[in-house]
């Protein structure tokens, strides 16, 4: 159309439904003669996209191309793709912005903080051109590391790690942004998630051990039945309750220091950050579990199955939660059924040894 009329010429894309319309039956665009008004849309077109955003960009800026290839020069001099075009036109920033952002922070932050700062980038700023701003801020991510490594693939390893952790605790994937391939240099999966290691290296002392034999009958009871539960993988829900002051938090520790120095995984969570602070490794539910503030009855919890709260929560031989008659119901139905959801097992939080603790009274 806009080849063979240049009354066409004058609008954009999206505004040519306006004006013209689709005739099946000739095969052609005629103009509208209704006064009826007819909305005009584009696809949407994700920023990752890469030219079919640009291209998206350019049709709803520019008048009057009559191809592909017209909507690619800018004042007369020709951009081999659109997003040169787009950047001409000043209709996106170039990625010469994070990088100076890279530089300028080169000159004052720590290597950590660089390090966190690209991981940002990389999942928040929608970069274009990430291998070359990577190869060309290494060397200042590598300072710290350099004092004690001098072999350049190590050292890009090891910023790989770090950048894959940062990038992780913000819900994505490193494998999504055309970085270099990430070695594992021991083989042990674990290594893939921060929080999994962060856990096996939760010091169990031999005080916490030697409670076992400071337990009661009512509480070596419940011991030794979580205990076996735990050791032969069967699925079991319990509830330690008891007034305060009968010593709740001995049993937990016992269990935590046991299933620890087995070399398993056992979360430890409360309702409250007091009660969670009392055991070794402990942290809130809503901070572990990343539960919602706000609930409802058909609520998930805040992580992805490529998370390493995820892997955490599957690899967890035992589960503690403290205080939970604190907590609303509809927070422990999303921890069971997000827990069902990623172990892909329809009993009770996904088949796991949890054990609750509190007082009703």
């Amino acid at each position: 159309m806009n080849k063979k009329y240049p009354a066409a010429q004058k609008w954009l894309y999206r505004e040519f439904p306006e004006h013209y319309r689709w005739t099946a039956a000739n095969k052609k665009s005629q103009t509208r003669r209704s006064k009826r008004s007819q909305i005009g849309r584009l696809v949407y077109a994700h920023p990752a996209e890469g030219e079919r955003y640009y291209l998206r960009v350019l049709l709803s800026h520019v008048r009057g191309a009559t191809s592909f290839d017209d909507l690619k020069p800018v004042n007369g001099k020709p951009c081999t793709s659109f997003r040169e075009a787009c950047e001409h036109l000043g209709l996106i920033e170039h990625d010469r912005t994070l990088d100076d952002c890279m530089t300028e922070a080169a000159t004052f932050q720590m290597p950590s903080a660089l390090r966190r700062l690209f991981a940002t980038i990389l999942v928040f700023c929608e970069a274009t051109q990430i291998r070359q701003l990577w190869n060309k801020h290494l060397p200042s991510m590598a300072e710290d590391y350099r004092r004690t490594e001098s072999n350049e693939a190590t050292l890009e390893q090891m910023v790989l790690r770090d950048v894959r952790d940062l990038v992780q605790s913000m819900g994505k994937d490193i494998k999504m942004y055309g970085l270099p391939d990430l070695v594992d240099t021991d083989g042990s999966s674990d290594a893939e998630y921060r929080e999994v290691t962060e856990e096996r290296q939760v010091r169990v002392d031999q005080e916490h051990l030697d409670l076992f034999s400071c337990l009661n009958i009512e509480q070596l009871d419940g011991f030794n039945d979580i205990m076996d539960h735990v050791t032969n993988q069967k699925s079991q829900i319990f509830f330690v309750d008891g007034p305060g002051g009968t010593r709740k938090t001995y049993l937990y520790k016992a269990l935590l220091a046991k299933v620890r120095s087995m070399g398993l995984i056992a979360i430890a969570t409360a309702t409250s950050g007091i009660a969670a602070s009392i055991m070794a490794g402990g942290r809130t539910a809503h901070s572990r579990f990343k539960i919602p503030i706000k609930l409802t009855d058909n609520n998930m919890c805040g992580f992805t199955k490529q998370s390493g709260t995820t892997e955490l929560l599957k690899q967890a031989s035992l589960i503690i939660w403290d205080e939970v008659a604190m907590t609303k119901h509809q927070a422990v139905e999303t921890l069971d059924r997000s827990l069902q959801d990623i172990m892909e097992c329809p009993l009770p939080f996904g088949g796991k040894v949890v054990v609750f603790g509190g007082d009703f009274r």
